[in-house]
């Protein structure tokens, strides 16, 4: 299950339909490009809070999956709490490695 899911968002990275961080996903919720949205486990509550409230005014979907560390490592990039997938069929496809 993690792997592919991994898998997908290392295809949605390269394919440039990923943005990773809460101000970029922020902005892209906002542009109306976000289909969804990915939080990390370890997530403050409050940033929780506050993507829910984004995801709903926006109608993004939104997932918890992984940890800030998990996505750090895979992405080589410092601890990132929170990515957003601007792709319906990768988004597609990342909720339906989650759920399965």
């Amino acid at each position: 299950m993690g792997n592919k899911v991994i898998n997908l968002l290392h295809m949605a990275r390269k394919a440039g339909k990923m943005k990773s961080g809460f101000d970029a996903c922020e902005r892209s919720c906002i542009s109306n490009d976000a289909k969804l949205l990915i939080y990390a486990s370890d997530l403050a509550e409050k940033q929780k809070k506050h993507l829910y409230n984004l995801a709903n005014s926006f109608k993004v979907k939104i997932v918890e999956f992984g940890t800030k560390s998990l996505f750090g490592n895979e992405f080589k990039t410092r601890d990132v709490g929170v990515i957003c997938i601007e792709d319906a069929n990768f988004s597609k496809g990342i909720l339906q490695s989650i759920v399965d």
